[in-house]
């Protein structure tokens, strides 16, 4: 069984490898092989989904290169698959929630995330593929 590929871009290094583990745990409950790629840059993670065509992508919109926002986007043109985006962000205000929603994000969580709440939306999206629904932008 082939490996499904998720992208995390989060400059951080410690929020980094908290989501590392938590995609793994994730992918383990599920008992689905996971290949994690890991990103600092905007820049980086867009040539990781070139490379790789993840079904997930986990991204801060605050990257340097291209923003969250602009990398989720560029992958919805220029790819060839599908990629589910889940947004986890230091910026926290219910605009920018509803507009990347609006514009294709899967999920969008403000930091500190709730660890539970990212791991059930992980756990769908390796469970149901990158086409799930998204969160509602209406939920302000």
């Amino acid at each position: 069984m082939a490996a499904t590929h998720v992208v995390i871009a989060e400059p951080d290094a410690s929020i980094r490898e908290e989501l590392v583990a938590l995609v793994a745990e994730a992918a383990e409950a599920l008992g689905v092989s996971v290949a994690v790629h890991e990103a600092t840059t905007g820049t980086s993670a867009f040539a990781a989904c070139s490379d790789h065509k993840p079904a997930l992508l986990i991204a801060e919109v605050l990257l340097e290169g291209l923003s969250g926002l602009t990398l989720m986007r560029r992958i919805a043109v220029e790819s060839k698959t599908q990629t589910a985006v889940v947004l986890v962000t230091d910026l926290s205000r219910e605009h920018d929630r509803y507009w990347a929603l609006r514009n294709g994000a899967t999920a969008y969580l403000a930091k500190p995330f709730d660890a539970t709440t990212l791991r059930s939306k992980v756990q769908r999206v390796l469970a149901e593929g990158p086409s799930i629904s998204a969160d509602s932008p209406a939920r302000l």
